[in-house]
């Protein structure tokens, strides 16, 4: 009377790991593609018009799949010392109590910019990041730079390039 049940059990169970695996296998194939050399951008207009869609720029993690949305960076490519905006549309769970964005530098180390806290499950979060945050000079900024959006808990969400003139 058992045996049906326990072989039932073991088959969930089995099944269920193998969903949780090949999940782990997405987010981790996803954040090694966020870590590569950026090789393109997606041009914008200054009111957030995709102008040129770069398809590997702002697609959104398998953990926050249905669950969030980012508009691409605007304007892009943009000058030093302007501003850029950043909106990301959280849509429910799993996000923390906060968001963060940072960029790569030339050593492909994470360096911090923003970070903003949820009020709620359901938030649009917009960062307005002025271009010498990533650099004090143009020489130091310039070019076309990797940027992460994390959670709180720095699950990567989404990222994107964005070429500073």
């Amino acid at each position: 009377m058992h045996k049906p049940f326990v072989k039932l059990l073991i088959l969930v169970t089995l099944f269920g790991t193998g969903f949780s695996c090949t999940n782990d296998d997405a987010q981790s194939k996803f954040e090694a593609q966020a870590y590569s050399e950026p090789a393109n951008y997606t041009e914008t207009s200054f009111q957030g018009d995709i102008v040129r869609n770069d398809t590997d720029d702002w697609r959104i993690s398998p953990l926050y799949l249905g669950l969030a949305s980012v508009q691409p960076i605007f304007p892009n490519p943009v000058q030093f010392g302007t501003n850029v905006t950043l909106e990301i549309d959280i849509k429910g769970a799993p996000a923390s109590s906060s968001i963060e964005v940072g960029y790569l530098n030339q050593s492909n180390q994470w360096i911090f910019l923003q970070q903003q806290d949820l009020q709620n499950d359901f938030e649009l979060i917009t960062f307005l990041i002025n271009t010498r945050q990533f650099g004090s000079s143009l020489s130091q900024a310039q070019g076309l730079k990797r940027m992460l959006v994390f959670d709180g808990n720095q699950r990567l969400i989404s990222y994107g390039d964005i070429l500073i003139q």
